[in-house]
């Protein structure tokens, strides 16, 4: 299986087939008619152009002879709705490539997209081509043409326009994902506990009786210094997807590296609260007793699964859908291995507190030269309407292509995955904008209802209990146990001036700081003086700026 290393693309490949619904309704939002000058359509005859360019994961395989500029998705748009998908370039994004092209096709002149759909992952370059002046107002497109599914998936979380908005305007429409996709519990070798006679640890006490005999009294008969209790890493971030240490904070009243809200109403960042200290101290003596990677400051988010698919981890923090990918692999080297999902544990004062997912994955900019820019809502709207999350008798209820993703034998049994002739690819990933359309809270309705005993009886459901790990609805549900306890980042604003200029160097200073604290290279008060250097050195500008966005949002 192909995976990128984000957990949006490992989301989207592992769970590929839960997005390959559909529901009817929605068109009497789609007028026949709406003005003189561009008329929405079902079907456009003669056929009218949308271009657009990819950035191509480099996991993403083909089929027939075909490529991202033609294939079977291009082929169905031009059929379906009498839409010409042009593509006016592809680059593998290998390092940025999409991104670094882009900019330079923007800055040389060269002609841009009519359509053009952004990860979350280049954001940077969302808000730069929503500055250049290149892209249209979309508020009002969405207002006039998107079907009523659409507008209700929208309306789920109100703060997923907020990126995109300038002067009051909404300049991007928003990729929705699924809620809940990143928010994380906690994978414990339960074969490990029952072998201990010990029960799953609800507070920090607890997880440390847990993890020195995870450690000193292996069940497995492993060496102490060949188990890491607890399977973590900040390399990249200290509130990541996998492997995330945020929670550990969050036992202490805070969550880093994001903006949260403080009990005076205003948004304060995580990373220079005084529960951050605590949070600090608990890691280093984590640390010194071994319960952590040594090599934790050099692990990002998939090198903190490899010990646990070994079967020398005990514990991996990770998303609800886990046990699916990677954690299956572990029976591979210790057959007797059991995951369970638990829930995060309490700290002193009886507070857990874990990082939130936002429900979005990217942007889809419309270019102020458009022809026909209602094309692309008929397009999607029917994403929305017949792939997102439907009933049954979609045009999509076995998958999305025939023979890409799914197939039919003589027989009418459903064929997937390895069965396909000519082998499975991921043609969800040709679709105009990226997972082809997603209702955020669609995916953890039906897992609940599996978690609770229903039968699956739509497209959605019965994907998720045939592809998805075995124990995805039970981790959804202790997820959703502890839903009050998900804090997402309240700025959701675009990129300040001063973060523009200031962020990358009190990130660096931040790092700096809690990599030696952890490692024993300086004391813990160096918190303290990091907190003030933060502040002076642009962090209060940044904390300005970020709460005048707050008050304009929230009036």
């Amino acid at each position: 299986m192909g995976i990128k290393k984000t957990a949006t693309i490992v989301m989207s490949t592992l769970l590929v087939a839960a997005s390959l619904a559909g529901c009817g309704g929605g068109k009497e939002s789609a007028p026949a008619a709406v003005n003189t000058e561009n008329v929405y359509k079902e079907k456009y005859d003669p056929p009218v152009t949308i271009t657009t360019v990819w950035g191509v994961d480099p996991t993403l395989q083909f089929k027939n002879g075909e490529s991202a500029e033609n294939n079977v998705a291009t082929k169905w748009a031009k059929d379906k709705f009498g839409i010409d998908v042009k593509s006016l370039w592809s680059v593998t994004d290998t390092n940025g490539a999409f991104a670094t092209k882009v900019r330079l096709a923007m800055s040389s002149g060269q002609e841009m997209p009519d359509v053009v759909t952004i990860g979350d992952t280049d954001s940077q370059l969302a808000q730069d081509l929503i500055d250049s002046g290149m892209y249209s107002e979309v508020g009002p497109l969405f207002d006039k043409y998107a079907s009523d599914t659409w507008k209700k998936a929208m309306s789920e979380d109100a703060n997923v326009w907020n990126p995109y908005i300038r002067d009051g305007k909404k300049m991007g429409i928003p990729v929705l994902d699924y809620a809940y996709n990143h928010d994380y519990v906690l994978w414990i070798r339960q074969d490990w506990l029952t072998k201990l006679n010990m029960k799953a640890p609800t507070t920090m006490d607890e997880l440390e009786k847990v993890m020195e005999a995870f450690k000193n009294n292996n069940p497995d008969g492993l060496a102490p210094d060949k188990v890491i209790p607890l399977s973590i890493g900040f390399k990249s971030s200290m509130n990541t997807w996998m492997g995330d240490p945020s929670w550990i904070f969050g036992a202490y009243g805070t969550i880093p590296q994001q903006w949260n809200l403080g009990s005076d109403g205003t948004l304060q960042y995580g990373s220079i609260q005084p529960g951050m200290k605590e949070g600090l101290v608990k890691i280093k003596e984590w640390f010194d007793k071994g319960y952590i990677p040594k090599e934790a400051a050099l692990w990002d988010e998939n090198k903190t699964s490899e010990p646990a698919v070994a079967g020398t981890a005990g514990i991996l923090p990770g998303p609800y859908w886990m046990s699916g990918w990677p954690l299956q692999d572990t029976v591979k080297n210790v057959p007797s291995a059991v995951w369970k999902p638990i829930t995060i544990p309490v700290g002193p004062n009886g507070k857990a507190m874990r990082h939130g997912t936002t429900t979005t994955n990217g942007v889809t900019l419309i270019n102020k030269n458009m022809k026909h820019p209602e094309a692309f809502f008929t397009y999607q709207n029917y994403m929305f309407d017949q792939l997102a999350n439907p009933s049954a008798n979609s045009e999509f209820d076995k998958g999305l292509f025939k023979g890409y993703d799914y197939d039919v034998d003589s027989s009418g049994k459903l064929l997937t995955g390895e069965n396909i002739p000519g082998g499975y690819v991921n043609s969800v990933r040709y679709l105009l904008v990226r997972d082809g359309a997603r209702i955020p809270n669609a995916q953890m309705d039906a897992l609940i209802k599996l978690a609770d005993g229903g039968k699956a009886e739509t497209r959605l459901e019965r994907d998720i209990q045939n592809n998805y790990g075995p124990l995805t609805p039970e981790a959804a549900k202790v997820l959703m146990s502890q839903k009050d306890s998900s804090y997402p980042n309240m700025f959701t604003g675009p990129t300040t001036q001063s973060m523009k200029t200031k962020m990358d160097y009190l990130n660096k200073i931040e790092s700096q700081t809690f990599n030696e604290i952890i490692y024993g290279k300086s004391p813990i008060d160096s918190f303290d003086t990091f907190v003030q250097t933060w502040k002076t050195s642009g962090g209060d500008e940044v904390t300005k700026e970020v709460n005048d966005w707050y008050k304009s949002v929230h009036k």
